[in-house]
């Protein structure tokens, strides 16, 4: 943001959040092939994979398509019509949408062999190019110091090249790596269309729905608070997406065994995956949540030499709604593996759609920007609650038990790590960076002594002498 400025970084993050808002059909035709390639894997049956996956190819190809054509037509219309854009700026955002509309094309059509990685579960590979990527893109800011061109477009066209070589790269590796991608029948296999298209379109009214509500949202903000807002909405979403990063690459490592078991039908290995896999994304968010929470205007200072009003608050509204939310995260999997989400999928949708309502009356009323996040906060909790309604239905999951051992449990250990690092903070005023290195291991220590059972720290405790002795030889 410091490169590009406040106004550009705003026009970015806006013109982005449109493409987001049309990837739901990708993104609901991405559960629909991981959910089935992987549930073939669990059943090892070798010709179904096959078959899913070259359908999963061509329906991708024909959706990036659509969406294509919509976006030209929808995002150029609100892009002259109804976005407030400053004045001069009007090419180079347009310019900014073309770059997006490209890269979503390329990323939906790599979606299959993305599925494929997760589904044969080789994270090594994600990774590697995880790696590689924030490389790319931390390339792509240095550009803007080197090439004397409008630094907007530059920006556009460097992402829009770094996403398409990380695209490129996947798909070599799944060609090399799994013998379904190697020689790819092109063609619709109607059975799994019939079944892929009906979870699909449910699944486009529940992954619709958090598009809408988040853009729905971003586009209130600019019409009642401008494009300064917008760009520490942007700055918020940055910082969300690096740290969640670090719990999803967690939960894509658990979410095909849970697939793989609902597949067999293996309802305590199902329970045990759900109730470990929540506490233990928890726990991981937990780590990064703590420190930031309480140092948020000292690491937002480490970045940016002006924080727009508002980023502070926002990023530290977020990681209370990003706690919620994972523990949501094997909920949702492990419905989505049942197939059965049409009743799902319209409930929750629809509640997360009230937000707009909602936040809309509310910034009629000038309650202010943050009112957007605290809604969203509590609209979660009510989603997490109609999730664990829908697991004990369909998958025999004990709520009472589900509230204490990981809700209570989790939640509890938060509050006390939160308690401990604060009260460490105010009566030891150190230097920010060693309360943070403070907080993180106070969290540590709290996980281990209250969020962990007995068999856990015996097994944690194993692997940290193993790894001390390995060190010391």
């Amino acid at each position: 943001m410091k490169v590009l400025g406040v106004d550009d970084y705003g026009i970015y993050q806006l013109i982005g959040g449109m493409v987001t808002m049309f990837a739901l059909l990708g993104g609901s035709m991405s559960s629909a092939s991981q959910r089935f390639i992987t549930y073939a894997l669990g059943r090892e049956d070798r010709e179904d994979i096959k078959k899913v996956f070259a359908t999963s190819i061509t329906l991708h190809i024909i959706i990036g398509i659509m969406v294509v054509f919509i976006l030209e037509v929808v995002g150029g219309y609100f892009l002259y019509n109804h976005l407030e854009i400053p004045d001069g700026r009007l090419t180079a955002a347009f310019w900014t949408l073309q770059c997006s509309i490209l890269a979503f094309y390329l990323n939906i059509i790599s979606i299959p062999y993305n599925s494929l990685i997760i589904a044969h579960e080789r994270m090594e590979a994600f990774a590697y190019l995880s790696i590689l990527d924030g490389v790319l893109k931390l390339l792509s800011v240095y550009l803007l110091y080197i090439i004397h061109f409008d630094k907007l477009v530059v920006y556009s066209v460097a992402i829009l090249v770094s996403s398409s070589l990380i695209r490129l790269l996947y798909t070599i590796y799944c060609k090399k790596q799994f013998e379904e991608a190697k020689r790819v029948k092109f063609g619709i296999e109607k059975r799994f269309f019939k079944e892929m298209a009906a979870f699909a379109g449910w699944n486009i009214w529940g992954s619709g729905s958090a598009v809408l509500r988040n853009q729905g949202v971003d586009i209130f903000m600019n019409m009642f608070f401008g494009v300064t807002v917008n760009a520490a909405k942007g700055l918020c979403n940055q910082v969300q997406n690096a740290v969640y990063q670090f719990v999803t690459n967690f939960q894509s490592a658990v979410n095909p065994q849970l697939t793989k078991s609902v597949a067999q039908h293996d309802l305590v290995r199902i329970h045990a995956l759900i109730f470990q896999g929540s506490r233990f994304s928890f726990y991981l968010l937990m780590l990064l949540s703590v420190p930031l929470i309480l140092h948020t205007q000292y690491v937002l200072s480490l970045w940016l030499v002006e924080i727009p009003d508002y980023t502070v608050h926002f990023i530290q509204w977020t990681m209370v709604y990003l706690l919620f939310d994972t523990q949501s995260r094997f909920l949702v999997t492990s419905i989505m593996a049942t197939g059965e989400i049409r009743n799902y999928q319209i409930v929750v949708g629809g509640v997360k759609l009230l937000a707009l309502p909602i936040i809309y009356v509310c910034f009629k009323l000038g309650l202010g920007p943050l009112a957007g996040i605290w809604v969203n906060v509590l609209l979660e909790c009510v989603c997490l609650t109609l999730r664990l309604r829908y697991n004990n239905k369909l998958l025999k999951i004990n709520i009472e038990h589900y509230i204490i051992e990981v809700f209570l449990r989790c939640w509890s250990v938060f509050v006390m790590a939160m308690f401990v690092s604060w009260l460490l903070m105010e009566v030891f005023p150190l230097h920010s960076l060693w309360t943070i290195l403070i907080s993180v291991f106070i969290s540590t220590g709290t996980i281990y002594a209250m969020g962990m059972k007995g068999r856990e720290r015996r097994f944690v405790s194993t692997k940290v002498i193993k790894a001390i002795a390995k060190i010391r030889r």
